[in-house]
């Protein structure tokens, strides 16, 4: 457990290198409430509610939402392993005395406490230059769940980013995963919209896939718009596509890394 911590805390501590990437996050995290403001600002103007959202509970919404889907580093795993896998330099993680899919893991688990600094000033600075009228729930248990909802959420990001990226032993072009896969997801998880203003048939729909519970269960539950009971219930289906996730990409690994010529090996 002791080298896991050591890689997220070197992977903290390397963030420093990269000024301009955690402005871009702090800008990025800043434009999708500039975003909200202008769109929600336009539907709101004759209405009072939407979906059952008030004004105040849309801008929440995609203000704690902006906090989850940037603080998810995952995709970043996607990248690094395709890109070590063909410059030769993946061979290293065969090499070192640990599960690779936890070490990539505890990267992403640096990476996001690092940036995540920085996205709660650029929030925080958001909310009080627009003056928004931020809805947060004081109930413990739901704010708790909420953290843990989105630690598995990572947690299972991080094992489907895994997977694409170890695709690149078997196939040369993986742009498609890289490129495309992030847009849907984005529509997915909720970032784009709240869910609940689909058509009840595609919200079932939607929830019964992980992605749903990365982004919206934990906002839904942040805003008091969301109950225990289900919260549990995306939880443990976030926890269960992650162990059966996990399963799939130690079969998958250990099948396509004897397909692997890297230096080293």
């Amino acid at each position: 457990m002791r080298k896991y911590l050591a890689v997220a805390k070197t992977l903290f501590k390397a963030q420093f290198a990269y000024r301009f990437d955690v402005i871009m996050t702090a800008v990025s995290t800043v434009w999708r409430i500039i975003f909200a403001l202008i769109l929600w600002g336009a539907i709101f103007a004759n209405r009072e509610s939407v979906g059952g959202f008030t004004y105040p509970e849309m801008l929440s919404y995609y203000v704690i939402s902006s906090f989850f889907a940037m603080m998810d580093m995952s995709a970043g795993v996607l990248g690094e392993i395709s890109g070590r896998i063909k410059d030769g330099s993946f061979s290293k993680f065969m090499i070192i005395p640990s599960n690779t899919q936890l070490h990539f893991l505890s990267q992403t688990l640096g990476a996001s406490a690092y940036y995540g600094l920085f996205i709660i000033i650029a929030l925080v600075a958001s909310t009080l230059v627009f003056r928004i009228d931020l809805i947060l729930t004081f109930d413990l248990p739901r704010m708790i769940l909420a953290v843990l909802v989105f630690l598995s959420g990572i947690a299972f990001m991080n094992s489907y980013q895994f997977l694409l990226g170890i695709f690149a032993l078997k196939y040369q072009d993986t742009t498609f995963s890289m490129h495309l896969l992030p847009s849907i997801i984005s529509f997915l998880s909720g970032e784009l919209v709240p869910l609940s203003l689909l058509p009840g048939i595609f919200t079932a729909a939607i929830k019964v896939f992980p992605f749903a519970h990365v982004v919206y269960t934990p906002t839904m539950l942040m805003i008091g718009r969301m109950d225990i009971r289900e919260g549990l219930s995306g939880c443990a289906l976030l926890l269960a596509w992650t162990i059966g996730m996990t399963v799939v990409n130690q079969l998958t690994y250990t099948r396509l890394r004897k397909r692997y010529e890297g230096v080293g090996i």
